[in-house]
């Protein structure tokens, strides 16, 4: 089975992460459809490989995914839902309300159960500057949900998120679902990290840039190689402490990690969604009928392999 490549990888890069893009050029075209300065925008992507936008999220639907993820855990034998506890991921009916109660809880693409979780990943900010990043309407591959801090270490997202048939097509968002203290083990990235010269391609063995189920590498060596990538570029990673209502955008190979809980009393409720664009969307991920949501030019498809059409209350409310 061929293996991919770093020259993969930058074959399927988006316009603006090409060398000679037209930045400014491409903006005034576009002006008039921007709801925000584009330029200084799209710039930061191409220089940090990050935006933030404060006050960007409609915190309505903060409140409603919150009350979605408390009804969820009272009942989630009846559910269909991935979830993951310390590594170890099942069916959500498998774990007990115990296990759903502790750290390390994460749950995976709820969006396809919660319409204020979609609607989320589809905020108006989000949608709309990467359609600009991608030039085509962004849709949501996964989404992950926590209750805690991840503590996770230093990583870069397209060697684990790797559906896309594009694989540098690839963006990410990270919403507060609360005001985040310096204690409760917040996110932290290293702005600038994107550009392949400064992180490179960690070869997971054979020359691949993929982690495969029979990776000669583990996600530990990877942490190493980048934190001595990130200390050779003299890059210090900046910890985002947001307030509920804002949202950070990230290039699919920025690397970035969950720091230490310093609190393990205190939560650090986040949501993050996944993007490709509709080009290098999976066709297998997307129901024959088009099912999903649609909001402010962007898709979150119904999964075609889910069997239970039951949904959380917000799904009901619309």
């Amino acid at each position: 089975m061929p293996v991919t490549t770093a020259q993969d990888w930058i074959e399927s890069r988006p316009w603006i992460d090409r060398e000679f893009a037209d930045v400014h050029g491409y903006v005034e075209k576009v002006s008039g459809r921007a709801r925000h300065d584009l330029q200084r925008k799209l710039q930061e992507w191409r220089e940090r490989g990050v935006v933030i936008f404060e006050r960007a999220v409609d915190v309505s639907l903060i409140d409603a995914l919150l009350d979605d993820v408390e009804y969820l855990r009272k009942h989630h034998r009846d559910f269909e839902l991935g979830a993951e506890i310390k590594g170890v991921q099942r069916s959500i009916a498998e774990f007990s309300a115990a296990d759903l109660d502790s750290d390390g809880v994460k749950f995976n693409s709820i969006h396809s159960i919660s319409h204020a979780a979609a609607m989320l990943s589809l905020t108006a900010e989000v949608t709309a500057f990467l359609r600009h990043i991608f030039k085509s309407p962004p849709c949501v591959l996964q989404s992950l949900t926590f209750y805690r801090g991840s503590q996770q270490p230093a990583h870069i997202d397209y060697p684990y998120v790797r559906c896309q048939t594009r694989l540098a097509h690839l963006a990410a968002s990270w919403i507060p679902l609360e005001d985040i203290h310096a204690d409760s083990g917040p996110l932290a990235y290293y702005p600038g990290s994107h550009r392949t010269e400064l992180s490179g391609f960690f070869d997971w063995g054979q020359g691949s840039i993929l982690m495969e189920p029979g990776s000669e590498r583990t996600p530990r060596e990877f942490a190493d190689y980048l934190w001595s990538r990130m200390r050779a570029c003299a890059i210090e990673r900046e910890i985002f402490l947001p307030k509920r209502g804002d949202v950070l955008i990230w290039h699919g190979n920025l690397v970035h990690e969950g720091t230490a809980i310093r609190d393990p009393a205190r939560t650090r409720k986040s949501y993050v969604t996944h993007y490709t664009s509709l080009q290098g969307y999976p066709p297998a991920h997307r129901r024959a009928d088009g099912a999903g949501v649609s909001a402010h030019g962007g898709f979150a498809y119904d999964y075609p392999w889910l069997s239970n059409p039951r949904k959380l209350p917000s799904s009901s409310q619309r």
